[in-house]
């Protein structure tokens, strides 16, 4: 066996489909979704496009396992914890700063209408350590799942409009219609103007677990 051949058989055998999907989330995290193709993965893994359909069946399959894997970040960011306000918490920065940390990718997760087991996992365990905390099962998942609402909707909003970046600067000036009044110009340049995105998150957070009432007894 030549030098040659053993370097592709070695890259061959390396080749596994959470490489394959991880490859993937990077090159969408570069490029964007649409710049994602199997033989641009391929060229990216240094194989052969076709070698791919060894460990993903197709373009979906491969997309399903990109959503798997931001999930699987997700988990491994929200543990449960001794206090049920503190676990809600760890739920909603994982949420948000994943979707942050891979915002091109993160939009797959409604638009594959997929929920893998990791994202299964997370609310299994949340629920249930409310559940134990005294609420109610149906009540726990309600908590959970507008917690959850709440912390896509903030991350992807902000990922919208940029303000996790503060070298994101809007001219707010250029948003509003020509004769818009000066003292609505004026509401307009506070109200858009950049903002600190995480100290807005965490007073929408704090307000939200501080309203919710502790599990009452039956």
């Amino acid at each position: 066996m030549t030098t040659a051949t053993a370097s592709r058989t070695g890259r061959r055998t390396s080749l596994s489909r959470e490489r394959i999907v991880q490859r993937a989330l990077g090159l969408i995290d570069e490029n964007g979704l649409d710049a994602l193709s199997m033989h641009k993965l391929g060229a990216a893994l240094d194989v052969k496009g076709m070698s791919l359909y060894h460990h993903v069946a197709n373009k979906r399959d491969l997309l399903d396992g990109v959503v798997e894997a931001v999930w699987e970040e997700i988990e491994a960011a929200a543990p449960v914890l001794p206090d049920w306000r503190a676990g809600l918490r760890s739920v909603a920065n994982a949420v948000r700063n994943t979707v942050r940390r891979h915002p091109r990718a993160a939009t797959l997760i409604f638009s594959q209408q997929l929920m893998p087991e990791p994202a299964l996992r997370v609310v299994r365990t949340h629920v249930a350590a409310l559940v134990a905390a005294g609420f109610a099962e149906q009540r726990a998942y309600d908590l959970l799942r507008t917690i959850w609402s709440y912390a896509f909707g903030s991350a992807f909003a902000e990922i919208t409009w940029d303000t996790a970046d503060p070298g994101c600067a809007v001219d707010v000036r250029q948003m509003l219609r020509p004769g818009t009044p000066e003292d609505l110009a004026a509401v307009a340049e506070v109200f858009c103007g950049q903002s600190d995105a995480d100290a807005q998150f965490e007073l929408g957070l704090d307000l939200m677990l501080r309203g919710l009432d502790d599990p009452t007894p039956d």
